[in-house]
């Protein structure tokens, strides 16, 4: 992506590997990472959450969670001088599940909690990002990749270098 929107991911697969390292994630897990928005190349991953494990909640008490986790994060948005403050976060939600790494309906669930959490924080949120022990995607922006992945039995996968990186 040569353009970037307030709300992109600007490095998934480094992101994603940081929150994977963090919050040591298995399968069923769904987390919430926030980075810092902003206008440097470098987005750095500030904290990780783990919002859900196993099955999913209702659709509202979804919404709610990601809310609370959203304002406990990035904090309530300011008004300031006759304006609201500019968003300095961005909420990144990632998906951890087995199987193929083609974003389904359980990705779109946590898409439109998002959706309808009406956060009113100091972030955007971002991105829907799936997980599995064969790679990742992106669920609006379709980037994808091999590395990082869950293992089956569902620790981390380790990030191995690629020849020429060392």
């Amino acid at each position: 992506m040569s353009h970037h929107n307030p709300w992109d991911v600007r490095d998934p697969a480094a992101m994603i590997t940081e929150s994977l390292r963090r919050a040591r994630a298995r399968p069923g897990d769904v987390l919430v990472a926030i980075l810092d928005r902003g206008d440097s190349p470098e987005q750095s991953t500030h904290d990780v959450v783990r919002v859900n494990r196993g099955s999913l909640p209702q659709r509202h008490e979804a919404s709610e969670v990601l809310r609370e986790h959203a304002v406990r994060l990035a904090g309530h948005r300011e008004w300031i001088e006759s304006r609201w403050e500019p968003p300095r976060w961005l909420l990144a939600t990632i998906i951890c599940r087995e199987g193929r790494v083609i974003p389904g309906p359980y990705e779109l669930f946590w898409l439109m909690a998002w959706r309808y959490s009406n956060h009113h924080t100091r972030a955007f949120d971002g991105d829907v990002y799936l997980v599995t022990q064969h790679g990742w995607t992106g669920y609006l922006d379709r980037r994808s990749g091999f590395e990082p992945g869950l293992h089956a039995t569902g620790r981390p996968l380790s990030v191995v270098p690629r020849a020429g990186d060392q």
